[in-house]
């Protein structure tokens, strides 16, 4: 009867197959899950599986260890690394037909042994981050910059180039408990590059909590909290909405550069903060004129921020191929 083509045996199943793989990211994956398919996340898991199966493949069986007590503890006859994760993957009750238990159990291993490792890899990456982040000049006035932005309603930071504010100030905002956060930059570069990296520093997925919004081009989502655009979008806003009720705090960047658009824009800032007295405004530039800005807006407190300085040693010129000494 074993040759009965009425009771076939099931195909091997096969890892490389693509509906093999398609069937388990079924099961596994989804929208509210890590990883999620059709993502990178996702080629990244696959690339991961195949090593931990080669992996696997040229470790050598070894005898559990005779305890005779062991049993009287209630514990595992022998170690598995699982054992050491503090994460859990659930099974799947439904929808299983077709894929045999000891794939499904191979793959459920493997998943799990994925996540801890990505777990791991955001870990280490958040404290690179942290201590860079540390590292920088405006760093140490994080508590200074909260203060004034919850005592006074329009505050100029004066940062000198290299001291982090644009990276960091919308960062401490957000820290600070401020939900709707918007932050003007004067071009469209500028503020794709700004959402990224701080999207990247904050470990965010791109466009989830940290995204931009430029002509033509939006990452913006209901979830959004930190917001970076160009000052053109923010005054077709005020077309629409002249109070600018989505927004709690207004960061507008690079103030020094004087142009219609940016002029404009503090002009009809200045009129909404005798409307709004909920508004924040920090108004934020390398080589402002601060005791402009600072008298424009009713003499708004000034946080002047150093930059970071690198020692720079001049020596004397080599001489010349030909011989020449160098010098004057």
């Amino acid at each position: 009867m074993e040759n009965d083509p009425r009771s076939p045996s099931p195909p091997p199943w096969d890892w490389d197959c693509p509906s093999a793989r398609r069937r388990l990211e079924e099961l596994y994956f989804g929208e509210r899950r890590h990883p999620r398919s059709g993502t990178e996340d996702a080629d990244d898991f696959w690339a991961f599986f195949e090593r931990l199966r080669r992996f696997q493949s040229r470790k050598t069986p070894r005898e559990p260890p005779r305890e005779p007590n062991a049993n009287a503890l209630d514990l595992p006859p022998r170690y598995d690394p699982r054992y050491r994760i503090n994460l859990a993957v659930p099974r799947c009750r439904r929808g299983t037909a077709g894929v045999p238990e000891e794939a499904l159990a191979e793959f459920r291993a493997a998943l799990l042994h994925y996540l801890d490792f990505a777990q791991k890899r955001s870990f280490a990456k958040l404290a690179k981050i942290q201590k860079e982040r540390a590292a920088l000049p405006i760093w140490r006035y994080r508590e200074r910059i909260l203060s004034a932005v919850a005592e006074n309603p329009v505050v100029v930071i004066a940062g000198d180039t290299g001291c982090g504010k644009s990276t960091q100030v919308p960062q401490f905002l957000l820290a600070g408990g401020y939900e709707r956060v918007v932050c003007t930059q004067p071009r469209r570069v500028a503020c794709v590059a700004l959402a990224k990296r701080v999207a990247l520093e904050s470990l965010h997925q791109y466009g989830d909590q940290v995204g931009y919004q430029i002509r033509f081009e939006s990452s913006r989502s209901p979830a959004t909290r930190l917001l970076f655009l160009t000052e053109g979008l923010l005054l077709r806003q005020l077309q629409r909405d002249p109070a600018l009720a989505a927004y709690d705090v207004l960061i507008a960047d690079e103030v020094h550069e004087r142009h219609l658009h940016g002029d404009f824009l503090l002009g009809v800032l200045r009129r909404l903060l005798g409307a709004r007295r909920d508004l924040r405004l920090v108004l934020m530039s390398a080589t402002i004129n601060i005791p402009l800005f600072s008298s424009y807006f009713g003499g708004a407190p000034v946080l002047q921020v150093p930059g970071r300085i690198f020692p720079i040693s001049v020596r004397p010129r080599m001489a010349t191929a030909f011989g020449v000494a160098g010098g004057d």
